[in-house]
Order: C-alpha cells, then sequence, then structure tokens
C-alpha cells in the first residue's frame, strides 16, 4: 500500500493542476456567457470588465494551483510530508517561473508564488516534529 501513495504523489499534483486547469476554462465560459453578443467582436469581449475579470481569475486559479500542488502531495506521501511540500513547491515554482517568462503572466505568478508560500509555511507548521 506504502508504494502505491507514493505512486500517487506526483499524479496528484497533476490532479490538482489539471483540475485548476479546468476551473479556469470553465472560468472564461462563464465570463464570455456574461458577454453581451454586440461587444464580441472576432470572437474576443470588448466589454470595459472583461479584462480585469480575466486577470482576476488567472491569479485565482494559479493561486488555487499553487496550493494545491504543495498540500495535496504532502497529504498523499506516506512519509516525509514537509519534504514532499518541499519538493513540489520548488518544481511549481520552476515551472510557473518557466509560464511567467513566456507567456507575459507576472501577476499570476505572484498569485502562485504567495499561496505556494504559504501552502508550504502551512505544511511545515502542520507536520514539524515537536522539539524535546
Amino acid at each position: 500500500m506504502i508504494v502505491v501513495r507514493w505512486i500517487f504523489v506526483p499524479l496528484s499534483a497533476f490532479g490538482v493542476w489539471a483540475a485548476a486547469l479546468l476551473l479556469g476554462l470553465a472560468g472564461v465560459n462563464l465570463l464570455d456567457s456574461l458577454c453581451p453578443p454586440r461587444l464580441m467582436v472576432s470572437g474576443f469581449c470588448t466589454v470595459w470588465w472583461y479584462q480585469p475579470a480575466m486577470s482576476v481569475l488567472e491569479m485565482l486559479c494559479a493561486g488555487i494551483a499553487a496550493a494545491g500542488v504543495v498540500v495535496v502531495p504532502a497529504l498523499v506521501a506516506p512519509a516525509y510530508r514537509i519534504q514532499v511540500a518541499t519538493v513540489f513547491f520548488i518544481a511549481g515554482a520552476v515551472f510557473t517561473t518557466a509560464l511567467a517568462r513566456a507567456g507575459g503572466l507576472w501577476w499570476p505568478f505572484v498569485a502562485a508564488a504567495v499561496n505556494g508560500s504559504l501552502a508550504l509555511y502551512a505544511c511545515a507548521t502542520r507536520w514539524r516534529r515537536p522539539r524535546a
């Protein structure tokens, strides 16, 4: 059973990332449905609130993904939870940095960095060994 749990550690991180992606796609569909048809130009909504709402959605999904990618694998791991959380924090930071550099998504990067850091801190305080 322990081997199965270790196998599910990286799969759980991917599952969290995929769920955040699907949440973001659902959010985009919702925002698109709220756009008045006369303000859709070549498939893009031109109403004043659309771009700020998309930015908030990007930051929200990035934050959810970052926190989940740190916490969920640590919960699934049968041991070394703080170390698992740290490894996935570092991997997520590298991946998020690459995405931010490639796409100019710096505000979602900040949201991911803050939420991932808070999640790592929560894991570290939750599972640290008591001092003797």
